[in-house]
């Protein structure tokens, strides 16, 4: 089973016996990082020693550079609990803050990856830096190993025919509404997780129910109407979600709705987990509730054939 410590501090005196170890913030836990943990959970066990992710929390760049921190396709929870299914020895979530970030390269690779996290293999992305002001390169990691004698593999970009698989590419297809094709990247649906609250009740007086969510998620795929999935207390459901204004009523707040197929009960304040399976047409503003009622009847037919 998989141990998660909150720093590297703490994860030390479970790695007596050593590491092989990855570092980066696997936001996603997309294809391409899917690959790298997989080679080193098969590094570790020829070794034996433990696979070790070490990843960031918050996003450093939320700390370094607000303004141009990428909106998280998953939350904290959500990363760990894909992790989890991996088989990963132990996932490591350090703090990092400003402080954390004053670390040179040298510091950094002695002090938490070799002294904390006993490394004897690390695997790392192309793309991987380290240290205060990323002054750590691929070369720079290269030579550390060396003079400590550790094992260093760098793993090619990962390309899938010619496109490169990145969380930047996956956010980019969710923010256009393309769930459909970020889900190949993914490996599963995108999702979301919140609380079911109390909406303005339209959905019930047009006789058709919806839920209407809270997220606490930051990226939230483009307006319109979605064929998904409802995850509830273990159980899997079909529904229809609208992402967007309501500019039938005029909202002036950005909500999340869903409709779930052939269910009547009471889910106020329960928490679902919302799957995003294809985009079935924009957000238009419709002449009547009348006529938006129509089209609901018409998306709802649409969504179930799309989830068949």
């Amino acid at each position: 089973m998989t141990k998660i410590f909150d720093s590297t501090t703490s994860a030390k005196s479970f790695l007596k016996s050593g590491s092989a170890l990855t570092i980066g913030n696997y936001d996603g836990v997309h294809l391409a990082h899917q690959k790298i943990l997989k080679k080193l959970i098969s590094c570790a066990k020829t070794h034996r020693l433990k696979s070790v992710l070490l990843t960031f929390e918050p996003h450093p760049v939320k700390i370094l550079a607000p303004k141009l921190a990428p909106k998280m396709i998953m939350t904290l929870e959500q990363k760990i609990e894909t992790l989890f299914h991996l088989g990963l020895d132990a996932i490591v979530v350090q703090k990092f803050d400003h402080k954390f970030a004053k670390h040179s390269a040298k510091e950094f690779f002695k002090k938490f990856l070799k002294k904390d996290l006993r490394a004897k293999i690390i695997l790392v992305g192309y793309d991987f830096t380290f240290g205060t002001k990323r002054s750590g390169t691929i070369e720079t990691l290269e030579e550390l190993g060396k003079q400590e004698k550790l094992h260093i593999e760098i793993m090619p970009a990962q390309m899938e025919k010619e496109t490169l698989v990145s969380s930047t590419l996956i956010r980019k297809l969710i923010c256009e509404g393309k769930v459909d094709l970020a889900k190949k990247y993914l490996t599963r649906f995108y999702g979301l997780t919140g609380t079911v609250v109390q909406g303005h009740k339209r959905g019930t007086a047009l006789g058709i129910h919806t839920a209407n969510l809270i997220t606490e998620n930051e990226l939230i795929p483009e307006d319109g109407v979605y064929a998904t999935f409802v995850e509830l207390q273990g159980k899997i459901y079909k529904s229809a979600t609208n992402v967007g204004f309501n500019p039938t009523f005029n909202n002036t707040e950005r909500s999340l709705e869903t409709h779930i197929f052939d269910f009547d009960s009471d889910i106020y304040q329960k928490k679902i987990r919302l799957s995003f399976v294809k985009k079935i047409r924009e957000e238009i503003k419709f002449v009547s509730p009348e006529a938006l009622v129509v089209q609901i009847q018409k998306d709802i037919k649409e969504a179930k054939k799309i989830l068949k």
